[in-house]
């Protein structure tokens, strides 16, 4: 048995995440379980899993989970209790809280060990005289954009 919630949680003041790896459950094989509060307004970091799928499930409150499909092409959608929604393996993805009470989601995902690369750690590795000429937006606009993972915001 792992006690999920008890773990070592990522908090910040926009909400929490707790983790099960196969580092953390080692009876845990092909797949690892994340669950997510978040408060009211507050979102998860747009991110992408290179090396798994991803199913979420509603559990409290009222979610609008965004996904960018391969090809590009968005949707967003909204989940409540008992929910689910699936995320393809390597697509950039979000959860915003829509609701007025705390969002508490569970979140599987297709590998023991999924790596997770943040939007902000994306733009951060990219140097800013690029990302001003591809994006076509001011040097110093650029400059303000965080160095640093979100991970949750709000």
């Amino acid at each position: 048995m792992y006690r999920l919630e008890q773990s070592e949680p990522i908090s910040t003041e926009s909400g929490v995440l707790y983790r099960a790896t196969a580092d953390e459950f080692p009876e845990l094989r092909g797949l690892a379980v994340q669950t997510i509060r978040l408060r009211p307004g507050a979102i998860r970091e747009p991110h992408i899993h290179p090396n798994a799928a991803q199913v979420d499930q509603g559990i409290q409150g009222l979610a609008r989970v965004g996904v960018i499909h391969p090809g590009g092409r968005p949707e967003i959608v909204e989940l409540g209790p008992g929910d689910l929604t699936f995320i393809p393996q390597g697509a950039l993805h979000w959860i915003e809280n829509a609701g007025q009470e705390e969002l508490r989601f569970t979140l599987i995902l297709s590998h023991e060990r999924p790596q997770t690369i943040e939007l902000s750690q994306m733009l951060a590795g990219v140097p800013e005289d690029v990302l001003a000429r591809s994006l076509k937006l001011p040097r110093d606009l650029i400059s303000a954009l965080p160095r640093d993972p979100v991970i949750m915001a709000g």
